[in-house]
């Protein structure tokens, strides 16, 4: 795989516009794009994720950045200027699906909207704009794995490669297998978003519930050939929050399903254009 020789995609009167920047941005339009279909597809108000998406998207960076900060105060104690500059890269995804979540939860608390219905919708979006995003490391030459000579290694310039890797030239593109992990969540989501009205299984949430587990799990295993993980004890700082993810990703599906009541299943032929004020369909509700 080749290496983006330059992170600077253009300059604009004086501003320098960053690769990493873009496909950040990309990211995040594909992500209300799709988030978009598929509430358009279950019947619910389109205009609600654009009415929450600037707050909940500026949030969630925000998130992710003080996490990152955070996990390495060290360096920016003495620092504290570049804490402020996300455009050389340092975004903690974990952060960033925290207060995306809590954030969601509280504009849906303020609507009178089922968290959960929209919850699922909004976290097949996030695993595309991460699938997206992930290519903002491959511009900036970061977050890559340990070397190998496979095909589709990446080249590493000798001034980003970690210390004990100075003579090898090509590591795992650990941002490639991540981006590609993602896009197969997007479709495993989307389909179980689309199946919620109609299925006797899958209950409100259950998106949110399975992207929490299977993110942990891929994270935490591409997590192993990463170099440049953060410490946080003797772990790594991502293998605790993906130990997290999938305990309450777990736990949740389970309650879900055994012991909390679940609320009025709709079952509608065709999206509707009415939607009633807590984003359900006004159809006929099914057993």
């Amino acid at each position: 795989m080749p290496t983006l020789d330059d992170p600077v995609a253009f300059s604009i009167f004086g501003l320098t516009i960053r690769w990493y920047a873009l496909f950040i941005l990309a990211g995040i339009f594909a992500a209300i794009w799709i988030i978009q279909l598929l509430v358009a597809r279950r019947g619910m108000d389109p205009d609600f994720i654009l009415d929450i998406a600037p707050w909940v998207v500026v949030g969630s960076i925000l998130g992710a950045r003080l996490t990152y900060v955070l996990l390495k105060w060290d360096y920016y104690w003495d620092h504290p200027a570049d804490a402020v500059n996300i455009r050389l890269g340092g975004l903690a995804i974990h952060g960033a699906v925290i207060t995306g979540v809590a954030l969601v939860f509280w504009f849906c608390r303020r609507a009178n909207q089922r968290f959960l219905r929209w919850a699922d919708p909004i976290i097949v979006g996030l695993a595309l704009g991460q699938a997206i995003g992930r290519w903002g490391n491959w511009a900036n030459q970061e977050a890559f794995g340990t070397p190998t000579d496979l095909p589709w290694a990446v080249t590493i310039s000798p001034a980003r490669r970690p210390d004990a890797y100075l003579d090898q030239a090509t590591f795992h593109p650990t941002f490639l297998y991540e981006s590609l992990f993602n896009l197969l969540n997007v479709v495993v989501l989307s389909w179980i978003v689309l199946r919620i009205p109609r299925s006797r299984f899958w209950r409100e949430g259950d998106a949110l519930w399975v992207y929490l587990m299977s993110y942990g799990v891929g994270r935490f295993l591409i997590e192993r050939i990463r170099t440049d993980s953060v410490y946080l004890g003797p772990l790594p700082a991502a293998y605790w929050a993906s130990f997290a993810f999938i305990a309450v990703g777990l736990g949740m599906m389970v309650l879900r399903h055994t012991v909390w009541p679940t609320e009025p299943r709709e079952v509608p032929d065709e999206p509707s254009d009415a939607v009633a004020m807590d984003g359900s369909s006004p159809r006929p509700t099914g057993p």
